[in-house]
């Protein structure tokens, strides 16, 4: 299983010409871990007035505004129950009854990050659950992978994700994948009531055709991704610490309490 996903991940189908890796972040400022008093990790004292997206930016040294104690805190109440943890064990329920106390480390933490686009390793290595789809279950093309990886990552990209729709294009209208309070059952009910509005005005059936790209989240070109964000003028910060973030990652399969050894995936996102 694990050979199979590495040649998944590998890299080997995507085009000679690609888009060129994002250069090195620059002109970094130099975090001072000293300056950080206990009062700074209270629940009153860090990132009082510095809410996230408000435009301060000086608190981050990224060109990014700062995370506030309290949008952490709000966004960790968002944050998925009753899901299998990554490799650090640690689940919602755990955060959730002392959110106050670690949202305030938590956002100073997410601001290093943003400074630095750097992330910790743990946060960028997933534990991949082959789930059985159908078939013969000898092979491992008939098992769809389901990544397990930290739930600090996951508030971390969910603390990100207003600042990168705010630079998002308009989606199409048509698209229904991941986009919330739209299901297949939508899609379903529009192209049904467009066959039907084109039956009843050309008066013969319509044809459609449909294209399933096979393993397309497992196989995107990353950098694509980052010089389309880029495009659309996205703050480098945020593209460069995306880019940290799903770039430099490592898998291991977790199967029948077995973990193998890890590898590091070329495409696809985790």
């Amino acid at each position: 299983m694990r050979d199979h996903l590495a040649s998944v991940y590998s890299g080997s189908g995507l085009p000679s010409s690609r888009p060129p890796p994002l250069p090195s972040p620059d002109d970094h400022v130099p975090f001072d871990l000293g300056s950080i008093s206990e009062d700074d990790l209270s629940d009153s004292g860090l990132g009082s007035g510095l809410g996230l997206g408000s435009g301060s930016g000086s608190g981050s040294g990224s060109g990014l505004s700062s995370f506030s104690a309290d949008s952490v805190a709000d966004t960790m109440r968002r944050l998925p129950l009753r899901k299998a943890p990554g490799s650090d064990h640690l689940r919602t329920e755990m955060l959730i009854p002392i959110r106050k106390q670690v949202a305030a480390i938590l956002a100073r933490l997410f601001d290093i990050c943003c400074q630095w686009s750097y992330t910790p390793s743990l946060w960028r290595h997933a534990q991949v659950v082959p789930i059985y789809k159908k078939g013969d279950p000898h092979q491992p093309s008939n098992f769809r992978p389901i990544s397990l990886t930290s739930i600090i990552r996951k508030l971390f990209e969910m603390c990100l994700f207003p600042l990168l729709e705010d630079v998002s294009p308009p989606l199409d209208i048509a698209q229904g994948g991941f986009r919330p309070q739209r299901s297949a059952l939508d899609q379903a009910l529009c192209l049904h009531d467009l066959m039907q509005e084109y039956y009843r005005r050309k008066r013969h059936f319509l044809v459609v055709a449909f294209l399933d790209i096979k393993a397309a989240y497992d196989t995107v070109d990353r950098r694509v991704i980052w010089q389309s964000l880029l495009a659309v003028n996205a703050p480098f910060a945020l593209v460069s610490v995306l880019a940290h973030l799903f770039d430099d990652v490592s898998i291991s399969v977790l199967l029948s309490n077995q973990v193998s050894s890890p590898f590091t995936p070329s495409t696809g996102v985790l």
